[in-house]
């Protein structure tokens, strides 16, 4: 039976404290060890361009995926605030079954997940 690969949770309660570098840090090692991970952050805010939502951007990058940006961070908004804050004031709630569709896809392999808290 061959091992799980591993799968990180990486949370925190404010922006700007560093999940991002924490999570790229782990995906770099990860494929550093001949892994082949995917990052996934599935909300992210504070976005410059919706299309190119910077923190995702990085942590595809420190796996060296090919997976879309929309895999990879499904929910997007350009408010400095937290996500379910900034869908709040859009009036709007991510849709669960997006953020799900999503995850499936990384249902195999090594994972890192960066989430905040609130």
């Amino acid at each position: 039976m061959k091992p799980a690969e591993p799968r990180f949770f990486v949370t925190g309660t404010d922006t700007g404290v560093g999940k991002t570098q924490v999570s790229c840090a782990l995906l770099s090692l990860m494929r550093d060890a001949g892994l082949s991970p995917q990052g996934f952050k599935p909300y992210e805010s504070g976005c410059a361009s919706l299309k190119a939502p910077s923190d995702a951007l990085a942590m595809r990058e420190a796996a060296g995926s090919t997976l879309p940006v929309e895999a990879v961070c499904p929910h997007r908004f350009r408010a400095p605030l937290a996500p379910g804050i900034a869908a709040q004031r859009l009036g709007r709630e991510p849709d669960w079954r997006v953020t799900l569709e999503a995850w499936k896809r990384l249902k195999d392999g090594a994972v890192v997940v960066e989430l905040s808290l609130i």
